[in-house]
């Protein structure tokens, strides 16, 4: 194994340890990094044999070190102050904006924030998130940038708007003033979900601003010195897209885009799942792929040109790291950078091309430019993938018997999706089975959309119309493309649902692809007239095989994480402003009470159900669903289930008995008529049969339904008792003061039992809202904890009021928000409380 691998795994494990709790002081870790290289040095000099040992301890702590000086950024105290307050901000562009349907975000350096009289400015980096207004297209027209000074037709002044460009015109090195909230970014709000606050914090970025109205233009055209290379790329990136934008209709320039910039923030949610499921997602990700072809044009043109090996590797690593930088240097095109650069020099000067060396070469140059790398899905699917197709391609090629370049087609995706299939458990929950097919299939054609994309690419920067042909063609390209991922994507089974697996899961995984690798690569054996030679290596090839059909077997049908046996467990999912709660039942019975969904208010293209809901319920390994509950029919109750449908397997469906034909609400019954699920329609005193030991009842709506009330949706709610031993938990969907009041005047006249009502555990009505305080109904459920689900809203919730009247009953207030998701689990005779967050546990 080249020692090149082996110090950069060291250095590796190094970075990796400053996040898993090894404490060692920075002064302590470069001590005995210099102490160990002091060691290698003598150990060399003497010429013993601990000189290797010496020297991966050396970059061992190395890595600890540089890594704990390059920890993610934190939030200057000074700053504090200024969170959830809308602040003043001004400062320079850092990098290009991205524009999504609905909003653009871009990050500012070296801010100065005011609220009122109050300011700072200091060294860090802020990020600007401004939705569009619904119904107006920002990326090609209004809403605008507006230059210092400059006004909107229509407005009160009535001057005619000067100089306005379009958002996505901002570059590096533009000062802009911004007004708006000033917050932390979020952080991961259910177990397993990505935490954008720590990703935002490893590129520097502290805080999150909503902006109120577009960015004003202070100062542009003038960058310093730090900006101008960077300001140069993203003209350039700009002038292709418009390019490939004037050629070509939406579908196919997104694509195009995707697949030649890296562009993915103009993908649609359903290509993205179409992507995934096809396991083709990593050509959005620029790669080897393209910048192969890249390197192969400046070698070209270096052999027209007669160059000698110095200038020819200049051009080379001109042209390889010119379009890295076009693209913003992702970890896949940094790392096929550095290993077409190594792999370039060793051809030039004629020395040993070793791939394993320069795939190691270029994960420690990453490392050392940025130690936060190691924690990023993107660097390590891309080195996985390609460490899989260096070490497993070739050996698989033994075992194939096709003829030569036949055989390459098959190993190397094959090959690749072997190194990916634990990472793409672990962040995505999915395993495609039809990658194999859809990358033998594909690959070829999106070569060709590259290679007639990058050639249209380098005429757009001299003039647009060159690159007209080339955009065309690469466009008609991306239709078969498209069209076949479509076909493949609705293969029933062609992508399993897999729970996420271990830290250990994984490291045994890639233990036993290595094992399998060296021993069909180093597995020589040779049969002789009278034995069979076998190298010892050539003994594991059948062991590691079967260990690997075992863990492959575990992925998928390994126990599924849920709660211990004998115990209910009820998860309050954060799904933002809506609802979700996922019961799980002592026998095995699985119940889902909403999705969350969009609100009406809000302009996110986000979908709870499919970014939230699915990905936890694959997490805990849930695949079959025996009950889905939509409480009442509103958007940010029902939106997200549809979702759930498409992707989980349902048994029955239960809804309140109202009438809401709304598109939303339709599309609903047609799902579940296309899935042949039934639904039934429940009221007060129906019961839900999902556990014998677990009693669970309709309390509301009533037989004659709530009318002329504020909101007859919000009253008629379905209202659940769920009960196990002496535990009980009441869900009490959106029902508001009359709801409330219908619930109570069953008890007094009669209808309903009083001993119905009392839970531990009560489900905030309406997500705290005013109206949904009552007295007599608090007195009546008596409960110890009340748990509001609850996101950014413009309505308040929870009110004051409501935290205040809860607090006055003694209860304990839980919200989704602050806390994430909040599970209980109980055995009947006590409440056991988990939050979202890890390390608040308690026990009541």
């Amino acid at each position: 194994m080249p020692p090149l691998v082996l110090i950069t795994f060291a250095f590796g494990v190094g970075a990796a340890l400053t996040h898993a709790g090894v404490f060692i002081t920075t002064a302590g870790g470069l001590a005995a990094a210099f102490i160990f290289l002091a060691g290698a040095i003598f150990s060399y000099w003497r010429g013993r044999r601990e000189t290797p040992l010496f020297l991966l301890l050396c970059f061992g702590f190395g890595g600890y070190t540089w890594a704990a000086l390059h920890q993610a950024a934190v939030l200057p105290p000074e700053l504090e102050p200024f969170l959830t307050h809308y602040v003043k901000i001004q400062g320079t562009i850092a990098g290009r904006p991205v524009i999504y349907a609905n909003r653009a975000v871009f990050t500012v350096k070296d801010p100065s924030v005011a609220l009122g009289r109050e300011a700072w400015r200091g060294p860090a980096k802020v990020q600007i998130v401004y939705y569009f207004p619904v119904g107006r297209d920002a990326v090609n027209g209004p809403p605008e940038v507006l230059q210092e000074g400059g006004g909107r037709e229509g407005d009160e002044s009535g001057k005619r708007e000067k100089g306005a460009v379009g958002i996505k015109k901002l570059l590096p090195g533009d000062r802009v003033m911004v007004q708006g909230r000033f917050d932390l970014p979020p952080k991961a709000g259910n177990p397993g979900d990505f935490d954008y606050r720590d990703y935002l914090a490893r590129r520097g970025i502290v805080a999150q601003i909503k902006a109120r109205s577009p960015p004003v233009v202070l100062e542009s055209g003038r960058p310093g010195a730090r900006d101008l290379l960077p300001r140069l790329f993203a003209a350039a990136r700009l002038r292709v897209a418009r390019g490939i934008d004037r050629f070509l209709p939406q579908d196919q320039a997104s694509f195009l885009k995707g697949i030649l910039l890296g562009a993915k923030e103009e993908i649609t949610p359903e290509d993205r799942d179409v992507y995934r499921r096809t396991g083709v997602m990593h050509l959005f990700a620029v790669s080897g792929l393209h910048l192969g072809f890249v390197l192969f044009f400046f070698l070209s043109l270096a052999g027209l040109l007669r160059s000698g090996r110095g200038f020819t590797f200049f051009l080379a690593a001109a042209g390889l790291l010119s379009y890295a930088a076009l693209i913003g240097f992702p970890p896949s095109a940094a790392r096929a950078s550095v290993m077409g650069l190594a792999g370039t020099a060793a051809y030039l000067w004629h020395r040993r091309k070793d791939l394993l060396a320069s795939l190691a070469l270029a994960a420690f140059v990453m490392l050392v430019f940025n130690p936060g790398a190691l924690f990023e899905p993107g660097f390590q699917l891309s080195f996985a993938a390609a460490w899989g197709i260096i070490y497993l391609a070739g050996p698989l090629g033994l075992y194939l018997p096709l003829p030569r370049g036949w055989k390459e087609v098959v190993t190397v995706p094959l090959a690749a999706q072997l190194a990916l299939l634990p990472l793409l458990a672990l962040y995505f929950q999915q395993v495609p089975f039809l990658s194999l097919i859809a990358n033998i299939l594909v690959v070829p054609v999106a070569g060709l959309v590259v290679n007639l994309g990058l050639a249209g690419m380098i005429l757009a920067l001299l003039h647009q119309g060159l690159a007209g042909p080339f955009f065309i063609a690469a466009g008609a390209l991306t239709l078969p493309v498209q069209g076949m991922l479509d076909l493949l994507a609705r293969v029933p089974g062609g992508t399993l649902a897999a729970p996420a697996p271990s830290w250990l899961f994984v490291a045994a995984w890639f233990a036993l692809l290595t094992l399998f690798g060296w021993s069909t690569r180093s597995g020589i054996e040779v049969s002789f007239p009278h034995f069979r030679f076998r190298a010892p290596a050539r003994r594991w090839l059948l062991p590691s095989l079967l260990g690997l059909i075992l863990a492959a077997f575990c992925l998928y049908w390994g126990p599924a994480l849920g709660g211990a046996p004998g115990l209910l467990r009820v998860t309050f999912l954060n799904v933002g402003q809506g609802d979700c709660i996922l019961v799980e039942t002592p026998g095995g019975g699985k119940m889902l009470v909403d999705g969350g969904g969009k609100p009406a208010f809000s302009s996110s293209s986000f979908d709870p159900g499919r970014e939230v809901v699915v990905p936890y319920l694959a997490r805990r390994g849930i695949r079959r669903l025996d009950l889905a509950v939509n409480s009442h029919p509103h958007e940010d109750h029902l939106g997200g289930l549809l979702a759930v449908f498409e992707n989980v397997k349902v048994k029955e469906a239960v809804a309140p008995p109202v009438a809401h034909p709304t598109p939303l609400w339709l599309k609903f019954e047609a799902l579940l008529e296309e899935k042949g699920i039934p639904l039934h329609r429940v009221r007060a005193g129906a019961a839900l049969r999902l556990d014998p030991e677990v009693e669970m009842r309709v309390l509301h709506p009533p037989l004659r339904l709530l009318t002329g009330t504020r909101s007859d949706l919000n009253n008629n709610s379905l209202v659940l008792h769920i009960r196990y031993g002496k535990i009980a938990f009441l869900l009490a969907g959106d029902i508001e003061k009359e709801g409330m009041a219908a619930l109570v005047a069953g008890v007094q006249e009669g209808g309903q039992t009083r001993e119905l009502f009392p839970a531990a555990v009560l489900k905030a009505p309406h997500h705290g809202s005013t109206a949904g305080i009552d007295l007599e109904f608090a007195r009546l459920v008596r409960p110890q904890v009340v748990v509001i689900s609850v996101g950014p809203n413009p309505f308040g919730h929870p009110s004051p009021e409501f935290l205040k009247f809860w607090q006055e009953q003694k209860a304990t207030v839980l919200r989704t928000d602050s806390r994430g998701a909040i599970t209980f689990e109980t055995d009947g005779k006590e409440l056991f409380l988990k939050t979202g967050y890890p390390g608040h546990v308690f026990r009541r």
